[in-house]
């Protein structure tokens, strides 16, 4: 099962596809999985950067989580930060909805970050 969102945004559709994959189809393994360079996150760092306003596909949504450069760091640098931070921020939050939250809390499923280098094309876990 594959769900896809610009810069791994988890709106309402992404989390309850999550759900539902966990809950109704038994899926063991949910991986958040951004990648270099990613153009959403871009977006949304050069937006905070300039002061503009940010595309819709990657600001934040209603569920207030979208890409925010909160690193420190600027430019190239500042989005492979930020896409980091956001798949460890995408990664925590099944365990904060209510529906998934006792399965997430005993390992069912596991969920797990990681990152697409498209220079190397290797995939490294994100903690």
């Amino acid at each position: 099962m594959t769900v896809r969102s610009a810069g791994e945004v988890p709106d309402e559709a992404v989390l309850g596809s999550i759900a539902y994959g966990a809950l109704e189809l038994g899926i063991p393994l949910v991986v958040v999985l951004g990648h270099q360079s990613c153009g959403a996150v871009a977006a949304a760092v050069h937006a905070e950067e300039t002061g503009r306003a940010c595309p819709r596909t990657s600001s934040t949504g209603p569920t207030g989580s979208g890409p925010r450069s909160c690193t420190g760091q600027h430019g190239d640098a500042g989005v492979d930060a930020t896409v980091s931070a956001q798949v460890r921020l995408v990664r925590s939050r099944p365990a904060r909805e209510a529906d998934l939250a006792a399965k997430v809390a005993a390992g069912e499923p596991a969920i797990v970050g990681a990152r697409y280098e498209l220079s190397t094309q290797l995939v490294h876990r994100v903690g």
